[in-house]
């Protein structure tokens, strides 16, 4: 029996930064309809496992997960939810470049309000995803 799995992503502070995240990726996000900030959208769950809501949601296929998975905010901490069977997949390949994306966009913003620049150095990309930012006075 398959079923939805919460998975506190502690890095990850608010639902805009994880979609801004997800943005940085390329992957699709749909996020909820509706009126207010916590409009939802449901999962579309299977023949084993019910739909649940999320606020932000990505289809069946996104990094090869089987289910449809997505991010809520739930007791003040944003978790992912998933399909058991997408679980170990998901915390690889999708929380590491997720919680490095909103890393950079933190900087940026921080930078910018100190009048910074933020410099990316493409060529120091290591191969587990760390990436050389230089700030330089504006």
């Amino acid at each position: 029996m398959s079923r939805y799995v919460r998975v506190t992503a502690s890095a990850l502070g608010d639902l805009e930064e994880v979609a801004r995240g997800l943005a940085e990726l390329g992957l699709p996000v749909q996020r909820g309809r509706g009126h207010g900030p916590r409009a939802r959208v449901m999962l579309e769950g299977s023949v084993e496992c019910p739909g649940e809501p999320v606020d932000l949601r990505l289809p069946a296929g996104t990094l090869d997960a089987v289910e449809d998975f997505g991010f809520v905010l739930d007791e003040g901490a944003v978790r992912l939810v998933c399909g058991e069977l997408d679980r170990t997949l998901l915390e690889a390949s999708l929380l590491p470049p997720l919680e490095r994306a909103v890393g950079e966009l933190r900087v940026r913003r921080a930078a910018a309000s100190a009048g910074l620049e933020v410099e990316a150095i493409e060529s120091s990309r290591a191969a587990d995803g760390r990436r050389r930012l230089v700030l330089r006075r504006r």
